[in-house]
């Protein structure tokens, strides 16, 4: 991937990190993957607010109070999955267990075992067409980024269990990338679009646009639950063999999550984080924080009734054929089922 003023940023976070970074006990011996005394915990995801707490670990130091540097390794949504399963990163953190759970089936051994982003999956449609229910659409060309994606598969898990709709058979799909998608809209080329934000708030206001649907509304209505957008996610070999350091991770999102929370997601407007998040205005910004904190996008709890509602979750995906059974290696966990911190 080319290289951006907004990697480059990155690149000098990640080194400043690197040069404060101090020797933090036992952990540093449990990977190989650090230049001194700490390991280096490499983090991929799109630049969106799902990885944004990385960010906040290297600007605040939270990864070295918790004995490990953080790097973020910016992918394109078509290589966000491959770029994990190859080893490129440690933890994936545009995964979810959709994602882990296909992974398995393909010979992997995966688990996605925090949450790092509520679903913000939606449909839009243009404020003033007639869609009112997602069954107005049946025929209708639809916008989306892979039936594959978690988004997707969101969305059409939720449509077939709420009105028997299954988008592949019953829209036109039309596929582009996340960020094109607003643009097809607002253009008139699509009547509807799958997205996630912040891109279906930028539908919205360039359409201008209209929620027609939302995953986690829709699910926290029926189940008070809601299936996680994206997860951190690492290959079980990597968790086992670092237990301790697996724990720190997870320990250090907490609390960077924490420090978003507590500005109620006004950090989202502050530098370096304004940049990162790469928005057309500040008004985009500014309605992006409102969103994330009206639903909120960050949660700070992740139980085994979460991971057994996920699991029902991906068995409605194999029951409406979006997913070739459930892995015998479980795609999904708390990290305590996974690893002990020594």
């Amino acid at each position: 991937m080319a290289s951006t003023p907004r990697g480059a940023r990155l690149a000098a976070a990640t080194l400043l990190s690197a040069l404060a970074v101090s020797a933090c006990g036992d952990i540093g011996s449990q990977s190989g993957g650090s230049d001194g005394d700490v390991p280096t915990v490499r983090f991929s995801a799109l630049p969106d607010p799902a990885p944004l707490p990385v960010l906040v670990m290297q600007e605040l130091g939270i990864d070295e109070r918790h004995g490990f540097q953080a790097e973020f390794v910016e992918v394109d949504p078509d290589a966000a999955t491959s770029t994990f399963l190859l080893g490129e990163s440690d933890i994936g953190v545009d995964q979810d267990a959709t994602n882990s759970a296909i992974a398995n089936n393909e010979g992997n051994d995966v688990v996605s075992f925090y949450p790092a982003l509520t679903n913000t999956a939606a449909i839009v449609v243009p404020e003033d067409s007639p869609y009112r229910s997602p069954e107005d659409l049946v025929g209708a060309r639809v916008g989306h980024f892979g039936t594959d994606s978690g988004t997707t598969q969101a969305i059409s898990v939720s449509l077939q269990q709420g009105w028997g709709i299954n988008p592949v058979e019953d829209y036109e799909l039309v596929q582009s990338s996340p960020a094109a998608l607003p643009e097809l809209l607002a253009s008139g080329e699509v009547d509807a679009i799958f997205d996630y934000e912040p891109y279906g708030l930028r539908a919205v206001e360039r359409t201008p646009g209209r929620y027609l649907f939302k995953v986690a509304d829709y699910w926290q209505e029926n189940t008070d639950w809601a299936p996680p957008l994206a997860m951190l996610t690492a290959r079980r070999d990597w968790l086992t063999e670092n237990g301790e350091l697996a724990h720190a991770v997870q320990n250090a999102w907490r609390e960077a999550v924490q420090e978003i929370v507590d500005t109620d997601y006004q950090l989202f407007l502050e530098e370096p984080y304004a940049t990162f998040l790469d928005r057309e205005s500040p008004e985009e910004l500014q309605a992006l924080a409102d969103y994330c904190a009206g639903l909120p996008c960050y949660t700070d709890t992740w139980t085994q009734e979460d991971t057994a509602q996920q699991l029902v979750f991906l068995e409605l995906l194999v029951e409406q054929g979006g997913l070739d059974g459930l892995p015998d290696n479980v795609p999904v966990a708390v990290l305590d089922e996974v690893v002990q911190a020594d």
